[in-house]
């Protein structure tokens, strides 16, 4: 029998966490290698508007390896100062094809998870599948995974090649020496990103090294290479522009050409509005071209590019490890089948390991301290008396909503946050309660504030169910135009013939599920998607109905559209790859739920004095899946308001639709 001492203190540094530990090995495969290179270091000048993290995602490395390089950093980033910047020595390996391998996609599986089960590259896998270069990855798609016969060489004995400038063919550009990605990218127009994709085989750039470049890009030819930095750079598409006294963002916006959004997208600083002296970036009035900028949704905020608070952070966390079960008969593989709460609490807790990592990448200090409730409130009481939790910036769990509303309760004199991560209770009198999932009511309601748009001068159609009368009254009240299909008294069924007659052949048809009842959705879905080819229909649900295994084809041919707290895009991000380098396996929902979750409290904490302060400052965030935005109840606690709307696409995938958006008013 295992013997667990100090239950009720922190697992951190003790023998319940080795036991925790063992538990997820279970789970995850860890493969982790210390990547050791010689380094060399190249200057940059801060411009305005970068930040430590739009740094990091330049030049590739960590947040901490510049605050190590250039200990000023701690003081706050500024204008004109000039840093010192990492750059590593690698590896180029060449490589020919010898064979194509078939592979047959599975369900969550990503671009990056398949390049390290072959050993290739994500780029190797879309050049052997060219439609992966504008299509995302999808379940069922049988792909070429190509073998190679490899030659490595270091890029220390490889000797610069010599070149004669004069004769490259366009699309081709020559190295020069102190020239760098950022520098090269920059005079062609493109991003660091799109060249090194340009030029896969190439991990450090050396003077006389090859690359491939867009075509019809003129560069200013150097005199010599000695002199090459001294050479005036080709037309910028932006210019640095000094804002005048009085100067308002209606004659700035007239000066740039461009909108609001798309200037406070170039210039962060603009958040804090117009100052004189200060100086921004604006495009370029002389280029002919029109520069084409992403609008930002200032109702969106992007903690990364706003982060000043870098006070460590230690962070409670109350999870339902109930470790207290593990004995000698018992096997952790058993705990895991029978167990589905300590499955979720350790998916939760490793996508929490990540968000630990990344915000520590970005300078932000975050400690865990991890206690094991048990799934018990005694015990979760016992972990409230016996503890300081006065030290903690923030709790985050636990799972079960009567545990969390009790650690809220204990601690609400502290005025230290609770952050509940999956229960959706109602909100209690707690003012330091934040109950983060949205609850079926608040989905319902989401769903129908866009509905009612939506529908406007469209066929409505209502399936309704005798058992659930007051759902059909709601959608009734709520779109009082609506054809309604009143199922059969005695036997509660609706026809066929039913269904079809209400459509309209020269009009879009809104058909709203006001059911919840299989039987119902299901002969819904089928008659109506069996109309898809002649009639323009789109289908209004509750729910994902992921548990029916309906047809995915069918919701896509009636473009179903539904409320959901979470959003899988299904395609790669950061996340989903450091996750998948930790663990050797692709995440789940409750691990990115963790990820998300987690890393919106650091960043929020990190970008204000508190969490409280960040929730009125910066409103709305949103993480890989998920979306937060925070609002209080006078005299209660903070509940989550952010919803996604879900539409199926025709090609099978999931879209996020938004007012004003263009699957919000398609024809």
């Amino acid at each position: 029998m295992i013997s667990v001492q100090n239950r009720l203190q922190p697992l951190n540094g003790n023998k319940i966490m080795k036991n925790l530990l063992i538990v997820m090995l279970v789970c995850f495969a860890f493969a982790k290698a210390d990547a050791a290179f010689l380094q060399n270091y190249k200057q940059h000048k801060v411009a305005q508007g970068e930040t430590i993290y739009t740094l990091t995602k330049t030049y590739d490395v960590t947040a901490k390896q510049l605050l190590d390089l250039n200990p000023d950093l701690k003081s706050g980033l500024k204008y004109g100062m000039v840093l010192l910047i990492p750059e590593p020595k690698e590896i180029i390996t060449s490589r020919k094809v010898v064979r194509y391998k078939s592979h047959k996609v599975k369900r969550k599986e990503t671009l990056f998870g398949l390049a390290e089960e072959y050993g290739v590259t994500q780029l190797d896998i879309k050049e052997a599948n060219k439609q992966l270069y504008s299509s995302p990855l999808q379940k069922g798609d049988k792909i070429k995974i190509p073998v190679f016969e490899e030659v490595t060489t270091s890029i220390a004995d490889t000797a610069p090649e010599v070149v004669d400038r004069t004769n490259l063919p366009d699309g081709k550009y020559v190295v020069r020496p102190s020239e760098g990605w950022f520098r090269i990218a920059t005079n062609h127009g493109i991003k660091i990103q799109e060249l090194k994709a340009m030029n896969p085989k190439v991990t450090e750039l050396r003077p006389g090294t090859i690359l491939n470049v867009p075509k019809g890009i003129e560069i200013a030819e150097a005199d010599n290479d000695a002199d090459a930095d001294t050479n005036p750079a080709p037309v910028d598409k932006f210019v640095d522009y000094t804002i005048p006294k009085s100067m308002g963002m209606y004659s700035l916006k007239n000066i740039a050409g461009i909108s609001e959004d798309s200037l406070i997208a170039l210039n962060p600083a603009l958040n804090d509005g117009l100052k004189e002296g200060m100086v921004i970036r604006i495009p370029n009035p002389n280029l002919t071209s029109d520069v084409v900028l992403l609008d930002r949704n200032r109702e969106v905020a992007r903690l990364v590019d706003s982060l000043r608070n870098f006070e460590a952070q230690r962070i409670a966390v109350l999870l339902p490890f109930s470790l207290q079960q593990i004995n000698e008969e018992t096997t952790d593989r058993d705990r895991l089948k029978e167990d589905r709460t300590l499955r979720i609490a350790l998916d939760f807790y490793s996508g929490m390991q990540i968000a630990r990592d990344s915000a520590r990448n970005l300078g932000i200090n975050v400690q865990f301290d991890v206690y094991d409730t048990q799934k018990n409130l005694q015990q979760t009481k016992d972990i409230l008396d016996n503890n300081n939790f006065r030290a903690y910036s923030a709790v985050i769990g636990p799972l079960m909503s009567t545990n969390a509303l009790e650690t809220a309760k204990a601690l609400r004199q502290d005025g230290i946050p609770v952050i509940s991560p999956l229960s959706t209770v109602d909100q209690a009198n707690f003012e330091n309660y934040f109950q983060a999932r949205p609850n079926s009511d608040l989905l319902k309601s989401k769903l129908k504030v866009f509905l009612k748009t939506y529908a406007q001068g469209k066929n409505v159609i209502i399936v309704t169910d005798n058992n659930e009368p007051g759902l059909k009254n709601e959608f009734a009240n709520l779109l009082p135009e609506a054809k309604l299909l009143i199922p059969n008294e005695k036997k509660n069924y609706i026809f066929n013939v039913q269904y079809v007659k209400e459509l309209d052949p020269e009009r879009e048809n809104v058909v709203v599920l006001a059911v919840d009842n299989v039987g119902f959705v299901t002969d819904a879905v089928s008659s109506y998607a069996a109309k898809a080819d002649t009639h323009r229909i789109t289908m209004f649900g509750l729910e994902a109905f992921e548990e029916m295994e309906l047809s995915n084809m069918r919701l896509a041919a009636l473009h179903y559209t539904y409320p959901q707290m979470f959003n899988d895009g299904g395609a790669d991000n950061e996340f989903k790859t450091a996750y998948f380098q930790k663990f050797a396996i692709s995440p789940n929902a409750y691990a990115t739920r963790g990820f998300d979750l987690s890393m919106d409290v650091f960043l929020r904490q990190a970008s204000a004095e508190d969490l409280y302060e960040s929730v009125v400052r910066n409103g709305k965030t949103v993480m890989t899946e998920n979306k937060f935005e925070y609002l209080k109840k006078p005299g209660s606690g903070y509940f989550n308001n952010a919803v996604y709307i879900l539409q199926y696409q025709e090609d099978l995938s999931i879209k996020e639709l938004e007012m004003g958006s263009p699957g919000f008013t398609q024809n």
